[in-house]
């Protein structure tokens, strides 16, 4: 071979080589997967996701992308602007008609269940030395219910409309984050999660006395008789420093992909979340309760995912 000869081979050769990661690259399927902001449940469980999901699936690129929550979950998923998002069972049922936050979009019907994420309380948080000791207290009081577009929004305003306390207080619209800070320095009297634990109770709880409104059993069942889709719970003694166990309204949440994501993609990242849901459940405690609830899904009026269904039939799980 001569020297010119060489020289070319190895030049081509060189270029073949550095555009073999590009084409790889290529062929990487890409998750835009939705969750919540900073200070939410959503946004770390998503966070989380990524770092232990990319272990096993190298061809899978999930990009965590901070949204308003649950509510606008749903709405980027129904326009085709997110792969997955975590969304409240609420929304996916009120979706399928659409009424509520949905009213004026399209219908929902492209999106499909992937797992049951969690089921999550929705909750008042003030301060120890307050004055708020029952929800009836927070009435004329500046009260932060969430991001704009989020799911929290959505329940907080459910919560107080059931009880007839909603346009008696003076409603706030901040970050989960924003509103710990807030209620700590003075700025505000209260704020409304959903979900727990949530990094913003957390964070306040290490550094001042926080008290839990509590709710009473009539209160309960008011909530739940003018919103099914809210059942009573308990949040634990442990969920945060100083706040003994309290009875709360939940609702289900779930891990929802779009109808257009491959079968064989979801079927390989569901496998994945199960075989690490105990890293999982270290990166955010909420998914230790990730199970298939195929039957109280497909109840909100949307199939499964043929790629989380086929995985579920496989393991003998199809509606536990």
């Amino acid at each position: 071979m001569t020297t010119s000869k060489a020289i070319a081979y190895t030049l081509a050769a060189g270029l073949a080589a550095a555009l073999v990661p590009a084409a790889y690259a290529q062929d990487k399927t890409s998750i835009a997967w939705g969750g919540s902001n900073p200070g939410g449940v959503m946004y770390y469980m998503v966070g989380v996701a990524g770092t232990e999901l990319s272990k096993d699936l190298p061809d899978v690129n999930i990009t965590q992308v901070t949204t308003g929550g649950s509510t606008e979950n749903a709405k980027r998923l129904i326009k085709g602007e997110l792969d997955m998002g975590i969304v409240y069972g609420s929304h996916v049922y009120m979706s399928q008609e659409p009424t509520g936050p949905f009213a004026d979009g399209a219908k929902g019907d492209m999106l499909r269940g992937v797992a049951m994420a969690y089921e999550g309380p929705t909750y008042f948080v003030t301060l120890g030395d307050s004055d708020i000791k029952t929800i009836d207290d927070l009435a004329g009081k500046k009260v932060a219910l969430g991001p704009p577009g989020s799911g929290t929004v959505f329940n907080c305003s459910n919560i107080l409309t059931a009880l007839g306390v909603l346009d008696k207080v003076e409603p706030q619209m901040m970050t989960f984050a924003d509103a710990g800070r807030a209620l700590g320095n003075g700025q505000i009297d209260a704020f409304c999660q959903s979900s727990s634990p949530a990094a913003a109770v957390t964070e306040l709880a290490e550094t001042r006395e926080i008290r839990i409104v509590p709710y009473d059993d009539g209160q309960l069942a008011s909530i739940s008789e003018t919103y099914p889709f809210y059942h009573k719970g308990t949040m634990p003694e442990t969920t945060y420093k100083g706040v003994p166990a309290t009875d709360m309204p939940f609702t289900t949440v779930y891990w929802v992909a779009h109808e257009r994501v491959p079968e064989d993609v979801v079927k390989r990242i569901v496998a994945s979340a199960y075989k690490r849901q105990d890293a999982l459940a270290n990166g955010h405690k909420a998914w230790a309760q990730m199970k298939p609830d195929v039957e109280n899904f497909e109840a909100l009026g949307v199939p499964m995912h043929p790629g989380a269904a086929a995985y579920y039939s496989e393991q003998g799980e199809t509606a536990k």
